[in-house]
């Protein structure tokens, strides 16, 4: 994916617990970062994934009520839909937008 899409920088969703401090993933998502870093030799910047899924799972559940979505929300659009979340939300901090 990395050959076909040429990206420049990766994005990596970091899971802060509501006070600020390390969630119990942050390791996990640590390591991860490290070694897609390690791997594709492109940088890699972490983001604030707080909230990502409840957001997703919001907009879901907004978008079938209003009849622009029919199917069932599966735990799978909610993830991408956070992953899309995540996204923005690094797109708003580097436009500076955000902060």
């Amino acid at each position: 994916m990395l050959r076909e899409y040429g990206p420049t920088i990766l994005v990596v969703g970091f899971p802060y617990n509501e006070d600020g401090s390390h969630g119990a993933l942050a390791s996990a998502a640590s390591g991860f970062a490290e070694t897609l870093a390690q791997r594709s030799g492109l940088p890699v910047t972490r983001v604030d994934e707080r909230y990502s899924s409840l957001e997703a799972s919001a907009e879901l559940r907004q978008r079938r009520a209003a009849g622009t979505r029919r199917r069932r929300v599966a735990r799978g659009d909610v993830d991408s839909m956070a992953a899309a979340i995540i996204l923005e939300r690094w797109l708003r901090d580097e436009s500076g937008t955000l902060r």
